[in-house]
């Protein structure tokens, strides 16, 4: 592994699980003596993305909310899609949350949510939190649109995540479970991420046509045990998606 790879994976040691690390953790969570851990840490510090604590603990630093005001400004998916997102959610006579999801290391992440009126429910989907592909509408639709080099590399690092979610206990019968979720230009679930909610979202496609993530919704599911509604509801998503796609291949030109 070449030096600035190691240096990159010590960020990926914090999460919200653990959000603080000293040199010494860091060295044995990745095989590093000591004197190298303690180097790549400074670097990092040094570079704001890492801030020293007391107890020499370190957390992430101010660099990364930097980074995060350029992602919000001028990503390209996030552009092409707020005005949609907003509208989307606006459309629905019921409680709701608006999500765009994009795919992220084999898993999903919520880069953007849109509530214009207070929800008396709260989700599992947070802006910047990585979600399983194999759970919910939002993740389930990325997952049914991956390329195939990309889907056996999903399957070969999470088999047990897949025999769990019900898509097959074999690389063969996953391969059939994902070609009926891609059947569907829009995927509604119910529950497999919060109890008594409802997810719907449809794919969303770059420029060269590769799936990059997802639009939909968060709703009750007592709001929608009517099969006419989630109909309803679908054809605007799926509008959604194809509106946002086309604004990324336009964008493109």
């Amino acid at each position: 592994m070449a030096t600035a790879d190691r240096v990159l994976s010590i960020l990926g040691l914090f999460t919200v699980e653990r959000p603080e690390w000293t040199v010494d953790a860091v060295a044995l969570e990745l095989g590093l003596s000591g004197s190298t851990a303690y180097q790549y840490v400074r670097s990092l510090v040094d570079a704001g993305l890492l801030v020293s604590q007391k107890g020499g603990r370190y957390m992430v630093g101010p660099a990364i909310i930097e980074l995060d005001r350029v992602t919000r400004r001028f990503d390209l998916l996030g552009n092409a899609a707020r005005d949609t997102l907003e509208a989307l959610t606006a459309s629905v006579d019921a409680e709701a949350i608006g999500l765009l999801c994009r795919i992220y290391r084999l898993k999903v992440m919520c880069v953007d949510q849109c509530v214009l009126r207070p929800p008396s429910f709260a989700i599992s989907y947070e802006r910047g939190r990585p979600m399983p592909l194999t759970r919910g509408a939002a993740s389930k639709c990325i997952l049914a649109h991956l390329k195939s080099r990309a889907l056996r590399k999903f399957y070969d690092s999470e088999p047990q995540a897949v025999r769990d979610a019900g898509l097959g206990e074999d690389w063969e019968a996953f391969k059939l479970a994902i070609r009926d979720l891609r059947k569907q230009p829009v995927l509604a679930t119910r529950g497999e991420l919060d109890p008594g909610l409802m997810g719907i979202s449809a794919p969303v496609f770059d420029a060269e046509n590769v799936v990059i993530g997802s639009i939909g919704l968060v709703v009750s599911a007592a709001d929608f045990a009517d099969q006419s509604k989630i109909a309803v509801v679908s054809t605007s998503v799926a509008a959604a998606a194809l509106a946002v796609s086309k604004r990324l291949k336009d964008s493109s030109e």
